[in-house]
């Protein structure tokens, strides 16, 4: 068999992995992504993500397990989302991937200072909405979790 036979039948195996494997490795590039960004919010900005505030319940795990159950959420619209043919050959690349993959996290902080901030005061009753705190640290924590999100995704779904 010939190099480029050998490179076509790689290829067209690659292409043939079964569409579950996908939700598998975004949930594993999720997690890993999470398990990075809470470590961040934890020790480098001194703040969990919020959750006891908005449930009531004071308890770090439980401040853990919310924000790795959000990572694996938003893993999984990622791992939707990159399926788009148009970015699909750029999901499947780490280097690329990074790159795609910070874009989703300033999303991702764009869209939770600027939209869940508002929604969560009106399902709290609060008559006047807070101005949404644009914080640096919290956009760096986005991007760092996209980065490892999209770079993650690219090197499991190549393995």
């Amino acid at each position: 068999m010939s190099e480029t036979e050998t490179a076509e039948t790689e290829t067209a195996v690659r292409r043939e992995r079964p569409e579950g494997n996908r939700w598998l490795d975004a949930a594993v590039a999720g997690l890993a992504a999470g398990a990075a960004f809470g470590l961040y919010l934890q020790f480098v900005a001194g703040v969990l993500p919020p959750t006891s505030a908005a449930s009531g319940v004071g308890s770090l795990a439980t401040d853990w397990a919310v924000h790795l159950l959000h990572s694996l959420v938003f893993a999984l619209v990622y791992a939707e989302l990159s399926s788009w043919p148009p970015l699909a050959n750029y999901a499947e690349r780490a280097p690329t991937g990074a790159v795609l993959g910070a874009g989703y996290g300033v999303v991702l902080w764009a869209v939770a200072t600027g939209v869940a901030v508002a929604f969560w005061a009106l399902a709290n009753t609060l008559w006047i909405l807070p101005i949404p705190s644009v914080s640096p640290e919290s956009l760096a924590g986005h991007v760092l979790f996209g980065v490892i999100l999209g770079a993650g995704f690219a090197v499991a779904r190549r393995s």
